[in-house]
């Protein structure tokens, strides 16, 4: 299930109290290679370009992330493994592996484990962890920024921490947790049918140029989840040759 969640008036009363200007500025802090502690588990950096950011998100069981939102940049959670509940401020989904929600900016949403060695992983569009307003928090974090660098570890051995640099994507490397395939590649053609794997059960991210129908608008764009069975819907579309594109596989 991919499902799309819009900002609703409620979602624009609570931001238009809460906003603060701190998310305007771009967050130049390099985040690579260091986790980031949590009090319901750690996040880390998988990748970053000019125009998404993915994070991988560990919960335990039991806990759960603030009720927050992002003003200005776009949210696909994906449920990598574990039982999840993810909820707004107007309704709630129970997720598992392969799950997705695509939340536009500005809509205050949660996740929390239902059950152990839950990891979700968020692709932001565009990068920036400073455009954060949390409006309620079980840790005490309501209107506070982004954690500071005393919440931060270089100890990546204590942690299930992988990431992505350049070098995998050339080589079309794979990186797994638990039991899901991630790869990252780049496109020699615009054709969907030569790209796209159409006998797994997958879920494929752009990550860099977009997939356009044959009026040249704008199907898919970067940061943007979707499934095979998604493109069938759509008529006449294409990728821009050179799209940098991840895959996301189940192995059971």
């Amino acid at each position: 299930m991919i499902k799309r969640i819009y900002v609703s008036e409620i979602d624009r009363h609570n931001l238009s109290k809460h906003k603060t200007i701190e998310g305007q500025s771009r967050d130049t802090f390099d985040y690579k290679n260091i986790v980031v502690k949590k009090p319901w588990g750690y996040e880390y950096l998988l990748f970053e370009n000019d125009f998404v950011a993915i994070w991988i998100l560990h919960l335990k069981k039991g806990h759960e992330t603030s009720m927050h939102c992002h003003p200005l940049k776009k949210t696909s959670l994906v449920v990598l493994s574990g039982k999840v509940q993810s909820s707004t401020l107007l309704d709630w989904f129970d997720l598992g592996a392969l799950d997705a929600l695509f939340i536009e900016n500005g809509v205050f949403h949660t996740s929390k484990a239902l059950s152990h060695n839950v990891f979700i992983m968020e692709v932001e569009t565009p990068p920036n962890k400073k455009d954060l307003v949390r409006l309620k928090d079980a840790y005490g974090r309501e209107n506070k920024g982004y954690e500071g660098k005393n919440m931060m570890s270089r100890e990546l051995q204590k942690f299930k921490h992988v990431f992505f640099e350049k070098r995998d994507i050339n080589r079309k490397a794979k990186k797994r947790i638990n039991n899901i395939v991630m790869q990252m590649r780049f496109c020699r053609s615009n054709s969907l049918e030569r790209e796209l794997d159409k006998n797994k059960k997958k879920i494929y991210s752009i990550l860099e140029e977009k997939i356009i129908n044959a009026e040249y608008k704008e199907t898919f764009g970067a940061g943007s989840v979707f499934t095979v069975e998604d493109l069938k819907e759509k008529r006449n579309v294409r990728m821009y040759n050179n799209s940098l594109i991840f895959s996301i596989e189940l192995i059971k």
